[in-house]
């Protein structure tokens, strides 16, 4: 049995999972959740990730030396808030010897959805993160011949308009979307929504990021040996961060 210790900062809530797991080679033969801790201070991640990380190893019963694995949530989402995990687990994998799992932001939340609400078998998940300005970070994703999550639309940054076209140009019939991109662009989702498709929302409970599910996948990248070293852990943050993109114009412009 190894512990995997989960990291989940890219959205406004940060958390901690702590699971127990067994892996060959490219099979996860068990998986459980250890230990499940919820933040509750919005953008807090800074004074809350140690201390939830403390509690869930002693919640536990275990030390911080029992970590096989460390599995990070890298983007995209916060700027801060992936600079925080990713420097984190890059720290504890440094400290302690161990690999990383890079998960990708996305990914991890379309299974949150995947494995907490009864979908169709045609439904596609899409994840949408406020990048503010009309803007979001998204993917969209829809179960494999064997369970697994499989892209349709690719991750990557779009206007609103932009994914309501891609999911037009791919023929979608049903879409589940969550994130916070819902919060703030619902409005717009609704004005694009393409004829003859279904949409619907995921419920709060599971509409946010997670880190129950970013263990489950570090879980699966460990057994496919998908793993890497604290110096190879790198976070996607898909675009330009807003001081840099300022910079950048007022350089243009002279």
């Amino acid at each position: 049995m190894k512990y995997i210790l989960a990291i989940e900062t890219t959205g406004a809530f940060a958390s901690v999972a702590l699971a127990k797991a067994d892996w060959e080679e490219g099979h996860v033969a068990s998986f459980e959740i250890a230990c499940h801790i919820e933040g509750h201070d919005r953008f807090s991640h800074l004074q809350n990730l140690t201390p939830q990380i403390r509690q869930a190893i002693e919640e536990s019963g275990l030390s911080i030396g029992d970590v096989a694995v460390i599995a990070v949530s890298r983007g995209p989402g916060s700027f801060t808030g992936i600079r925080i995990g990713v420097s984190t687990a890059r720290a504890l994998s440094q400290v302690l010897g161990i690999p990383c799992a890079a998960v990708p932001s996305l990914e991890a939340m379309a299974l949150r959805l995947a494995e907490s609400q009864a979908l169709s078998d045609d439904t596609v998940i899409c994840p949408i993160i406020d990048a503010r300005r009309s803007q979001i970070y998204g993917g969209g994703f829809a179960a494999g011949p064997n369970g697994e999550l499989q892209p349709v639309i690719q991750p990557g940054p779009y206007t609103v308009t932009e994914f309501m076209e891609a999911i037009q140009a791919k023929a979608i019939k049903r879409v589940s979307f969550m994130g916070d991109g819902i919060d703030k662009y619902q409005e717009l989702i609704e004005e694009g929504k393409p004829a003859g498709c279904e949409i619907t929302y995921a419920d709060e409970a599971v509409r946010y990021q997670d880190a129950q599910t970013v263990a489950r996948i570090g879980a699966a990248m460990a057994a496919a040996g998908e793993l890497c070293d604290f110096a190879e852990l790198e976070p996607v943050y898909m675009r330009a961060a807003e001081a840099e993109r300022k910079l950048k114009e007022k350089q243009k412009n002279g």
